[in-house]
């Protein structure tokens, strides 16, 4: 038999990240299964459990994926911002001006359907709050304590509380888009989030 290349395995992989990414959102997680992800991807069985051996660790994967370009894609912004407050306001940019597709309405759904999955699973709930707490949190810590440092935000504010507030506002404010999907309430929620979180850490 030839050699399956490196490159080959990679593109295969991402092709059944991609697919289960759609059935996921369409069908919903628990609704969907391996074998709706076989059909979708038009591959055999055997090949998606050479790749993934459940639903579960799939998703994992896709989401390790998703939150990678995520965080690449804020570094990529935050090239031109110097300060604390630079970066606070080019998130709440990013997050505001996020382009509004059905796509992205359907990963959001995915995503929080997947966290109160996990809460009844314990390995899975630890894999979540694992990734919640090194890398969501402790990527806003960071801002935070920068800015206190700095002086541009207030000494007394609690870095992890005001991160876990970001985060909770973001789930939130998706959340609510997925299924009421008013784009300008979505904007104008953001909006007014940012004023209220910053008019709280500000020193000014």
């Amino acid at each position: 038999m030839p050699k399956v290349s490196d490159d080959y395995k990679e593109r295969k992989r991402e092709s059944l990240l991609e697919s289960a990414l759609k059935c996921f959102g369409e069908k919903g997680f628990h609704s969907t299964t391996m074998d709706d992800i076989v059909a979708y991807s038009k591959t055999s069985k055997g090949l998606i459990y050479n790749y993934f051996k459940s639903k579960e660790e799939l998703y994992l994967e896709l989401m390790q994926e998703r939150t990678k370009l995520t965080f690449e894609r804020i570094n990529e912004h935050f090239k031109n911002c110097e300060t604390a407050t630079e970066k606070m306001r080019e998130l709440f940019k990013m997050y505001r001006e996020i382009t509004l597709t059905e796509e992205w309405r359907h990963l959001i759904r995915v995503h929080m359907e997947f966290w109160i999955n996990s809460a009844r699973h314990e390995n899975l709930q630890n894999i979540m709050l694992d990734r919640y707490k090194k890398q969501y949190l402790q990527f806003m810590n960071e801002i935070i304590e920068q800015g206190k440092k700095s002086g541009e935000f207030k000494k007394e504010i609690q870095a992890e509380l005001v991160s876990s507030i970001f985060w909770a506002y973001i789930d939130g404010i998706c959340l609510h888009y997925s299924v009421v999907e008013e784009d300008e309430l979505y904007k104008q929620q953001f909006k007014q989030t940012e004023e209220m979180i910053m008019n709280y850490i500000l020193t000014k």
